[in-house]
């Protein structure tokens, strides 16, 4: 009897120290009283904007799309978890890419028709692209889900892309690397033009519900070069997941559907959609089974909403590019409200990275990049500074890091999916990060 007493509080006393070794509490200290709230807040202190800096010569811009198909089947699918194989292409996917450039700056936008921009692919992206074509790039994605998977080596990667590929990973380096090699050779002087419709019929805060508020704006940029072709680039906040988790195919989801129909249209040559806060945000007509059915409707709202729009072009010559590091707190992967997995348990599942906000401003239109599912809720007070300052202001996300979910502080304790399991770095990031990137966007408007 002793010996079993002895054998079982062995096992207790081993799960005990287990559970303390790969556990502890949710740190509730308010974010100022915290670190990495003082190390962003100097960094901010030493972000200053040359105004003058941001004005050479007029805009000249240039854009090109390769496909992203992967060369053998069948291949992993991002998006849902755990799921089968694509084992053939429903629609096409494509890096879409621009190419700014005033004379004093020249910037490479890319938006990749991926779950998320691959964080395995960002540094290399930067390192060699950035220097061989002596420009910056401003990374994203249309977090379309049903898109081709392979691009994470890292254990959580594995379950959201699927088994990893060196070869669809060199894919997506060379696709991106022959857009911006054909696009720069382009370059053309262009009028662009400032777009921004609703949309409420196609978007639904899936967090809140009905009546809860949301981001229903199509916000975009137009451009027209002188050859009389045009081109948009622009963001929406409902989730590309029209389609349901058991397909078997590749498919760019309503995105996709949107820019082909809208070329096809000649509404413009060339139509590139990134994912605006799509935190808390989902498509509308979930009574429809039928994934495909679903994302025709979506798009076919889209289309029709920015056919509406009239483009009020006009040169410019102002053009701005920076990328500020985003400090957090420690990791805060949840089991339960209270509970935590340690970060080096969080660091060894899902690595370790120091995200970062991109910048970009071209003429009067502020763009920031974010590394986040940062919800269409946020963007209210940020629009207001833009507007308070006669400029436009547009978002996107998954810029080659990712931090989670970032929702209404609110709504932190909820157990919900993006508010318990994926918001990664809580509490208080909504307010957090509605202070850093207003500080970020008085400075890049001001220059104070």
């Amino acid at each position: 009897m002793k010996k079993i007493l002895k054998w079982v509080l062995g096992i207790v006393s081993t799960l005990l120290v287990l559970v303390l070794v790969l556990f502890t509490t949710v740190d509730r200290t308010p974010y100022k009283q915290m670190p990495y709230y003082t190390s962003m807040m100097k960094a901010l202190d030493t972000f200053h904007v040359d105004v003058q800096h941001k004005k050479g010569d007029t805009l000249r811009a240039a854009w090109y799309k390769v496909a992203l198909t992967p060369h053998t089947f069948p291949h992993p699918l991002a998006g849902y978890g755990l799921r089968k194989k694509a084992v053939s292409v429903n629609d096409t996917t494509f890096v879409r890419t621009f190419i700014f450039d005033n004379a004093k700056t020249r910037v490479a936008y890319v938006s990749l028709d991926l779950l998320i921009f691959p964080p395995a692919l960002k540094d290399r992206v930067r390192a060699e692209l950035e220097t061989t074509y002596n420009l910056q790039v401003f990374l994203t994605a249309t977090h379309t889900h049903s898109a081709p998977g392979g691009w994470e080596p890292k254990i959580a990667g594995r379950v959201l892309a699927g088994e990893y590929s060196d070869e669809y990973v060199a894919l997506l380096f060379n696709a991106i690397n022959e857009c911006i090699s054909k696009a720069i050779p382009r370059l053309q002087k262009v009028e662009q033009a400032y777009i921004r419709v609703s949309a409420p019929e196609a978007v639904q805060n899936r967090l809140k519900g009905a009546d809860a508020p949301k981001d229903s704006f199509i916000r975009g940029i137009k451009f027209r070069n002188k050859s009389g072709e045009e081109a948009c680039l622009f963001t929406f906040a409902a989730h590309a997941n029209c389609l349901n988790s058991d397909v078997d195919y590749v498919s760019a989801d309503y995105p996709g559907i949107v820019s082909a129909e809208l070329e096809k249209r000649k509404w413009a040559s060339f139509v590139s959609y990134a994912a605006g806060a799509v935190g808390s945000h989902a498509p509308t007509f979930e009574t429809i089974l039928d994934g495909k059915l679903r994302a025709d409707t979506v798009s076919s709202i889209l289309v029709e909403k920015l056919q509406e729009t009239k483009a009020a072009y006009a040169y410019t010559n102002q053009l701005y590019y920076h990328r500020l590091p985003l400090f957090l707190r420690d990791a805060h992967l949840r089991v339960e409200k209270d509970i935590r997995i340690r970060p080096w348990v969080f660091n060894t599942i899902l690595g370790k990275d120091i995200p970062d906000i991109q910048i970009i401003e071209i003429g009067e239109t502020v763009l920031l990049g974010m590394p986040c599912d940062y919800s269409g809720e946020l963007m209210p007070p940020l629009e207001k500074i833009c507007a308070d300052n006669q400029s436009n202001f547009m978002l996107s996300g998954f810029n080659g890091g990712y931090i989670g979910y970032i929702t209404d502080d609110a709504c932190y304790d909820w157990d919900r999916g993006e508010t318990m399991d994926m918001n990664w770095f809580g509490p208080y990031n909504a307010a957090y990060l509605t202070e850093v990137n207003t500080v970020i966007l008085k400075k890049v408007l001001t220059g104070e």
